[in-house]
């Protein structure tokens, strides 16, 4: 949010006051106007945007799951005999990073794109 004082001394804003609003402000011809908008950046995805958007909204759901201590030391041991490397065949350094790649590999695998 920027706040212009104008030779006036009138304080003007621009774009949105709270991160949670609906509207931002804005200014034409030297006058103040608000609107509201609904910020949906996924309208206008492709097909093969969607398919990995899937993948990535399964993937944390599924992650999300993993939190009880039990899970958690299952998943580190698991990194350890996997040797940090992936399903996809790439190395990892988190145990996170390397399960929530595993599991979109496995949402990718099991929802193969073009079908």
């Amino acid at each position: 949010m920027s706040k212009v004082t104008t030779s006036s001394g009138i304080e003007q804003i621009h774009g949105k006051t709270y991160g949670l609003d609906r509207g931002y402000f804005y200014m034409r011809n030297g006058k103040q106007f608000y609107r509201e908008r609904d910020e949906d950046y996924q309208q206008h995805q492709s097909p093969r945007q969607k398919w990995n958007s899937a993948a990535f909204k399964y993937a944390n759901s599924q992650l999300k799951l993993l939190t009880s201590p039990e899970a958690k030391t299952q998943l580190a041991s698991d990194f350890e005999a996997a040797k940090h490397i992936a399903s996809n065949g790439k190395t990892y350094t988190t145990v996170r990073a390397w399960k929530f790649n595993s599991l979109i590999h496995e949402y990718k695998q099991s929802h193969p794109f073009g079908q």
